[in-house]
């Protein structure tokens, strides 16, 4: 019985790929700053995502600088709209602590009966 010639071969041999770095904390950490900068308005939720974000932010830091994951950029873009999210945050509390007891109306009739 006759078997048919040998099919090709694979190809020559090159170097296996590694998996590249990785850092899902700097991505998470800017998904989460730039999140929390439109929502500031809403202090309360804008602050506990922006710390959380911060956290990412340092930890993907952290990571870089041990060499397992190479964007470090958006990890520093991830600190930084954290904490522009949490200056927001802390903006707006203070605002809405002064003007708790502060009525629009009455404002408006004073200044009308100056």
């Amino acid at each position: 019985m006759a078997y048919p010639p040998p099919a090709y071969g694979p190809p020559p041999g090159q170097q296996p790929y590694g998996a590249a770095p990785q850092n899902g904390f700097g991505l998470t950490s800017m998904i989460l700053g730039i999140i929390s900068i439109p929502i500031s308005c809403c202090w309360y939720i804008s602050g506990v995502v922006s710390i959380v974000g911060l956290v990412f932010g340092f930890l993907g830091k952290k990571k870089v600088d041990a060499g397992l994951a190479n964007n470090r950029g958006i990890a520093l873009a991830g600190i930084i709209t954290s904490a522009v999210g949490l200056a927001l945050a802390v903006v707006f509390a203070i605002l809405a602590v002064a003007l708790r007891d502060f009525d629009v109306q009455q404002w408006i009739t004073d200044q009308q009966n100056a």
